[in-house]
């Protein structure tokens, strides 16, 4: 099998050929492909005779369920995705120079963030010159380490995770969070004295995180290990705002959060932070970049003044 060397691509390849992949790929069909971007379909399949020649292999055969990309292709189409998203990213980094602003830092964070944590991203990143314009994407540890590894998204602020050990990644350490009970007003009253009382707990309307995250996981692994089964929740939720009101309105909620989290629900919601501790640790907290990212020194600056502010935390 014939390799393409770096001189044969060079001189070959162009973004329109990552363009017309990631079409493909989408639509699974050369009739489709072409629909979508405004071409006839001859013009797309030679195009791709074009592509596949440039990388000596195919990339797609045909089944019943349309086009199916072979193992060159998935490899070809990884590498596409993150070249358009860096192109996508160079064209707006040169649209924020047009403002006045020196690009832009695209930041993934989960939402159990704390306030303090919150804070010192922003006195740290606004205070920058030359000026960055910034762009703010919340969700799951999962979704953000997807979206940094696609290049979508250009550091996140999350939990470690086994994947952040892949080739590529680098994970930098910030904190360690405490898992705590957070109880509505009325049920802490009873069981305030009662110790790590599983049977209690169990009776309760239990809010739990996303089921892909890894808080919930580890809600899971504290069941198990009291021999308790996991109770359905009444709600699935993570936003704070929400949190607050279901706990200030329901009277036998119960939920476990990290617990700088906890304290800032249970001042908002009138809960209580429960005095008993949970023999857990959740995954700890830190920043999430791509070993190769072009603004590693911007996210590594970001990374050391968050360091500095939780060390000085009283």
């Amino acid at each position: 099998m014939s390799v393409p060397t770096l001189q044969h691509l060079a001189a070959r390849l162009k973004l329109r050929h990552f363009v017309l992949l990631a079409e493909l790929d989408l639509h699974r069909s050369v009739s489709r492909a072409a629909q979508h971007i405004g071409l006839s379909q001859p013009t797309v399949t030679r195009a791709l005779g074009e592509i596949e020649s440039i990388f000596m292999t195919t990339l797609f055969t045909r089944s019943r369920r349309g086009l199916e990309p072979t193992a060159a292709g998935v490899l070809v189409l990884a590498r596409a995705r993150v070249a358009l998203a860096d192109a996508a990213s160079l064209g707006q980094d040169l649209a924020a120079l047009g403002t006045g602003l020196q690009g832009r830092l695209r930041i993934g964070v989960i939402p159990f963030l704390s306030r303090i944590t919150q804070d010192a991203v922003w006195q740290h990143l606004l205070a920058l010159r030359p000026r960055l314009g910034f762009v703010v994407e919340e969700a799951t540890t999962h979704a953000l380490v997807q979206a940094v590894r696609a290049r979508t998204l250009d550091c996140a602020i999350c939990r470690f995770t086994p994947a952040g050990t892949e080739a590529g990644l680098a994970q930098q350490f910030l904190y360690k969070q405490e898992p705590r009970l957070v109880v509505s007003r009325a049920a802490a009253q009873r069981l305030l004295r009662r110790g790590l009382d599983w049977d209690a707990f169990v009776s309760l309307h239990w809010i739990f995180p996303p089921a892909d995250t890894p808080i919930r996981q580890m809600i899971h692994s504290i069941f198990a290990s009291a021999g308790q089964p996991v109770p359905v929740p009444v709600l699935e939720a993570y936003a704070q705002k929400t949190l607050v009101s279901v706990l200030r309105h329901m009277p036998d909620a119960i939920t476990i959060l990290p617990e700088d989290i906890a304290q800032e629900v249970a001042d908002a919601s009138g809960a209580r932070v429960m005095p008993q501790r949970l023999q857990w640790n959740l995954p700890p907290v830190g920043v999430v970049r791509l070993h190769d990212a072009a603004n590693s020194g911007i996210v590594d600056a970001l990374t050391e003044a968050l360091r500095r502010v939780r060390v000085a935390k009283p």
